[in-house]
């Protein structure tokens, strides 16, 4: 399935437009201003649980991560290959366990949707919820960023006035290539718009933000604060 690319809808608040107008050295062309959309989430709960024994062939071990993205996928009609586990634990007392499942395509998740998970020490769903979302499609030829990852680090830097946070997990190279920094942010209008997600932060400000950078142009299409949240 193809996917549809759309600039973020061009409005932004006076407050955000003030704190990210450029400061006079910067030569970064700036985009409009907004914190993320964050689609509506389905949240249901199925009481003593959901039997899901179906995901798991006869005589092998329950495993919560094929379990998570088989299940999602079924009951929110997705295509099993756009959705990957991400992250989960589970309680050593309760048994209880939590997976937290995102939405792909192309390999590049998208940073503003998410689904989750919880079973029981029975290995049953009580909880299921999503945000993922339903995209129109375009040629596959605008998938391909136009900027690298260093020019939008750039833009972020120049725009916020900070400096870029590379990578910390274990797994991470000192510098994200840029395959790893690229994100689809969902549009409220059934599209979504490929960013180099860059984390800035200036201590001496007290600032610390999650940028998200057009891959197409030089300018910031969306910004989530940290320490605002």
């Amino acid at each position: 399935m193809l996917l549809q690319l759309f600039l973020v809808p061009s409005f932004l608040t006076f407050a955000m437009a003030n704190f990210f107008a450029p400061s006079d050295n910067a030569n970064a062309a700036l985009g409009p201003q907004l914190q993320p959309w964050y689609p509506e989430s389905d949240f249901k709960t199925f009481g003593s649980g959901l039997d899901v024994s179906k995901y798991t062939p006869e005589g092998q071990q329950f495993d919560v991560k094929k379990v998570s993205v088989a299940f999602l996928a079924e009951y929110y009609k997705k295509n099993p290959d756009s959705l990957t586990y991400r992250d989960g634990y589970e309680d050593p007392d309760l048994g209880v366990k939590h997976a937290w499942v995102e939405q792909t395509h192309d390999g590049i998740k998208f940073a503003n949707t998410d689904g989750k998970v919880t079973f029981n020490r029975f290995n049953k769903v009580v909880t299921v919820s999503s945000s993922y979302v339903t995209l129109t499609t375009a040629p596959i030829t605008l998938l391909k960023a136009t900027l690298t990852l260093e020019e939008a680090i750039k833009v972020a830097e120049e725009a916020l006035r900070g400096t870029y946070v590379p990578p910390t997990s274990p797994s991470a190279s000192a510098t994200s290539d840029d395959k790893s920094s690229l994100q689809f942010l969902a549009n409220a209008d059934g599209s979504a718009t490929l960013v180099y997600s860059v984390p800035v932060k200036n201590d001496s400000q007290g600032t610390y933000f999650q940028a998200y950078v057009d891959a197409h142009e030089p300018k910031i299409v969306a910004a989530t604060d940290y320490v605002a949240h």
